[in-house]
């Protein structure tokens, strides 16, 4: 490439020659403090109104004329300032538009370079990932961070080794992860199995981000609650069971009390034996007891009993429910 820098582009540069401006500021404001003196509050109260005119007239024209000077001397250095910008913000154009074509230039090839530092990373990481058997696209928000310049061996497509290292501890973090993951859904399903529980909500909440042991913990309590319900279920069958064996014993009871006595040879009945007989000269003495019932299926259970104590003349009195 043709240099095209010599030594005078390097080397000019503008020079300004600082100009001189002459101005006795020592005795001016000498004598602006000798003229403020002169014309005291207590002075300017006994001045007539066209003396007050007349001194600002005369002190108006002084800062004027200073003014007016100011404004010459401005404008002598800055149109020389003016034209010299002017004359300089044209010579610069070309040169301007070299440093633009060089950049554009540069950031093509950094572009290009960046595009392949990208591309390695990438083959790193699916390779690795292909190696722990994870899935090759789960670090694919890490390519950008590590195509930086400085993960890399000076201008080479190669890694740093430290920074093999930091992916290699990147893959295998994940790894442990999954794993650690897979164990922990198979705790869960085990765990549902003993507990006669349904896996997959479980599993559900622990791909949602919440703990195992929160996990374990909310599949106990589950557990204790459906062996409490199994229990009740039980109990109130059981009752039931008991309360319709009690309704026919009860019934069988009734019925052979019922069964006359009956002659083998003739089958003829006889009416009046006499077990039956002392039976009805010794009527039974009435029998009192208190309980204390408590019913697992509930008021509709209670009002069944209560209506079997009630079709065998069965007294009852209420002490109280529910207690």
């Amino acid at each position: 490439m043709k240099d095209v820098t010599n030594n005078f582009l390097e080397t000019i540069e503008p020079i300004y020659t600082p100009g001189k401006i002459n101005f006795d500021f020592e005795a001016f404001d000498k004598a602006i403090q000798k003229a403020v003196s002169e014309l005291s509050d207590e002075q300017l109260g006994n001045l007539e109104y066209n003396d007050i005119k007349k001194e600002i007239t005369r002190y108006k024209g002084l800062d004027d004329k200073l003014d007016a000077k100011r404004k010459e001397i401005s404008k002598i250095y800055k149109n020389p300032l003016t034209e010299f910008e002017n004359n300089l913000k044209k010579s610069r154009k070309p040169l301007r538009e070299l440093v633009d074509k060089l950049r554009a230039k540069r950031d093509e090839i950094d572009n290009h370079q960046a595009m392949l530092r990208a591309d390695h990373v990438r083959a790193v990481f699916e390779k690795k990932c292909n190696l722990a058997e994870l899935d090759k696209d789960t670090f694919k928000d890490k390519y950008d961070g590590y195509s930086l310049k400085k993960y890399f061996k000076g201008n080479k497509i190669e890694l740093k080794k430290e920074t093999i290292e930091e992916i290699d501890a990147l893959v295998l973090a994940e790894y442990d992860r999954l794993e650690e993951y897979k164990a922990n859904i198979d705790m869960i399903k085990e765990q549902a199995r003993d507990y006669e529980l349904p896996a997959d909500p479980y599993v559900r909440t622990l791909q949602n981000g919440t703990p195992l042991v929160e996990i374990l913990r909310e599949m106990k309590k589950d557990r204790d609650a459906a062996v409490e319900r199994k229990q009740q279920v039980e109990a109130k069958q059981q009752a039931e069971a008991a309360r319709l064996a009690e309704i026919e014993a009860m019934a069988k009871q009734a019925a052979n009390e019922e069964i006359k006595a009956v002659n083998a040879e003739t089958g003829e009945v006889i009416e009046d034996t006499k077990p039956v007989e002392e039976e009805a000269v010794k009527p039974s003495e009435p029998y009192k007891i208190n309980l204390s019932l408590t019913f697992a299926g509930g008021e509709k259970q209670w009002h069944q009993f209560a209506k079997l104590l009630e079709d065998n003349f069965i007294n009852y009195e209420i002490k109280g429910e529910n207690k």
